[in-house]
């Protein structure tokens, strides 16, 4: 592979229009964790009126050279951001020939040119590559979980003409393609061959999405459908919208971590609204219910990349929420409450509200209007199968019931 790569880096408008924002030069791939990564803006961009931050936090509007701290990566978090998960990268890698060789996250970078989530665009000409809707129809969704229960199981699955044409752009470690339904775009998230009951995380998923919108989230649109019997969850994508894409930045990105680290807190999140939000005071307060919800229904997958921002005409605001799955093996969140990963009190929860921001009033308000909204979730969850699914709704019934009773 090469040593060195450079990329153009474009940003499609909420309105369509593109606009080439800078360069990034990713090199010294032949040292794995040696990679050096560099940044810089255009001055047509920095001077077009249009243009914004590609992350408010790290590369502030500035004709400066920014260089990426991230040796294991070669490239800012926010390009990092472009590529997907465990199972789009290795969908990419395998579209793009890599499988046996050794590459660097700007390789990829390079193979996915327009067809990533968000707005950014990537060519190593300095043309404007065209925006790649990566989806399948709707109608093919059969032959694409068939190829996706072969490529979950085959050292060499062979061919993936649906999946490859649009599993790529999609996050995440659990079988998904991008599939076009109903003139709109959409993530459709598959059973995996290797869960024990093949409709327990897809049902799970739903139900989280819909308790959360209940409980005053804002949640794309979603829906689930029968396949071959078993389900699939259709999630709307909300950076594709009628006149272009919307940005997202995850909060990985923005706090400068990678992996899991211990240490982060939901306050450490709260923190980064305040500070990038074009309206704070409805973001910290989403922010806020978002955790709420994520305990109450022991949504322990609580990771950076689960939480963005995302850009439109108003600036940068919390994104809807995502991936609100009750976790059926891990009772430990991932981010820190009042210092702690489990066991989460409701006085827990009021006490990481102080460093939200928020009055301790305003804080059980929001928990109030949680609970309110999820009073309905063991009818919601009753036709959920298996066994796994029992446990935690005993779980999630213990703690709301001692929730309720706190208050």
């Amino acid at each position: 592979m090469e040593r060195e790569v450079n990329l153009y880096v474009f940003v499609v408008l909420e309105g369509g229009k593109c606009l080439k924002a800078g360069r990034l030069l990713s090199r010294n791939l032949h040292f794995p964790g040696n990679f050096e990564g560099f940044f810089r803006y255009e001055r047509e961009y920095l001077e077009n009126s249009d243009s914004y931050p590609l992350d408010p936090v790290h590369l502030p509007l500035s004709d400066e050279t920014f260089m990426a701290a991230r040796p294991a990566f070669g490239i800012h978090g926010v390009f990092d951001d472009s590529l997907p998960d465990a199972w789009g990268r290795r969908l990419l890698v395998e579209k793009a020939g890599l499988r046996k060789t050794h590459y660097a996250p700007v390789h990829l970078l390079n193979a996915l040119g327009g067809s990533g989530l968000g707005a950014l665009l990537y060519s190593s000409r300095d043309e404007t590559p065209d925006i790649v809707d990566g989806s399948i129809d709707f109608s093919e969704i059969h032959a694409a979980l068939k190829e996706a229960q072969r490529f979950e199981t085959a050292v060499d699955p062979g061919e993936l003409r649906f999946l490859l044409s649009g599993g790529t752009s999609a996050g995440g470690a659990r079988p998904k393609v991008l599939v076009r339904h109903k003139e709109a775009a959409w993530i459709a998230k598959f059973p995996s061959v290797y869960d024990v009951d093949p409709q327990t995380n897809v049902l799970l998923e739903a139900a989280g999405l819909e308790l959360g919108k209940r409980a005053g989230l804002i949640i794309p649109d979603f829906k689930v459908c029968r396949v071959w019997n078993r389900p699939v969850l259709l999630v709307r994508r909300f950076d594709v919208v009628p006149t272009g894409r919307l940005a997202l930045l995850s909060f990985r990105s923005l706090l400068a971590v990678d992996d899991f680290p211990d240490f982060i807190s939901y306050a450490d999140l709260a923190e980064i609204v305040r500070r990038v939000s074009a309206d704070p005071r409805i973001d910290v307060d989403l922010l806020f219910k978002q955790m709420v919800v994520n305990v109450c229904l022991f949504n322990t997958d609580d990771h950076l990349q689960n939480f963005s921002m995302v850009h439109g005409k108003a600036g940068w605001r919390l994104s809807p929420a995502y991936d609100l799955v009750p976790n059926v093996w891990r009772e430990e969140q991932l981010l820190k409450i009042n210092g702690k990963h489990t066991g989460i009190t409701l006085e827990d929860l009021l006490s990481e509200s102080r460093e939200f921001g928020l009055l301790r009033k305003r804080a059980l308000n929001l928990t109030e209007e949680v609970l309110d909204g999820m009073a309905g979730w063991e009818r919601l969850f009753s036709e959920i199968p298996g066994e796994a699914a029992e446990g935690i709704r005993r779980r999630i019934r213990k703690r709301l019931g001692v929730f309720r009773g706190c208050l």
